[in-house]
């Protein structure tokens, strides 16, 4: 077993989707299918295909590993933006942005971090109707701060975010 780097967990930023499952709302990855559980860490695996026959597929491992890219991801917050959409229409999928939580195994990188582990930390939510109010309600169920942000882009949020951190 390899001992963990950091005593502490990372604190990052990374963004999700706010997915309505019906009876409450939960924060889904934008890049896989992974709905991240309330109350309890997400914890990473490796999805990459594995072929018993082909002789140069992959062996399984433990996420995050060396030599691939699977992991929980998260980054400083200017490394967001690629993933919001330019602009937020409220009958889209609402983009949620925050802080999380990283440990266990990391890998850093020069964009951020991978980990076995996260949690999210604190939550921010563009306020685009009454949809997304009540998924800003719904979200707070994960036991962090989650805050509105008056914003209709990616560049508005990130923009806000950034002036409440500095104040």
């Amino acid at each position: 077993m390899i001992a963990p780097d950091y005593v502490e967990p990372v604190v990052a930023w990374r963004a999700w989707y706010a997915v309505d499952g019906g009876l409450s709302t939960s924060l889904s990855s934008i890049v896989h299918r992974a709905t991240w559980p309330r109350g309890e860490p997400l914890v990473a695996k490796c999805h990459r295909m594995r072929n018993v026959i082909w002789p140069f597929s992959r062996s399984k491992h433990e996420a995050p590993a060396v030599g691939c890219r699977c992991g929980i991801y998260a980054g400083r917050l200017e490394t967001l933006r690629p993933y919001l959409p330019d602009y937020f229409v409220a009958d889209m999928a609402v983009p949620v942005i925050g802080r999380v939580l990283l440990w266990g195994v990391i890998h850093e990188h020069e964009l951020g971090w991978r980990a076995s582990h996260a949690y999210p930390q604190s939550l921010y939510v563009p306020t685009l109707s009454k949809r997304s109010e009540r998924m800003i309600r719904e979200l707070r169920s994960y036991g962090v701060p989650v805050q509105p942000v008056a914003a209709v882009s990616a560049e508005e949020i990130l923009d806000a975010v950034s002036t409440k951190l500095a104040a």
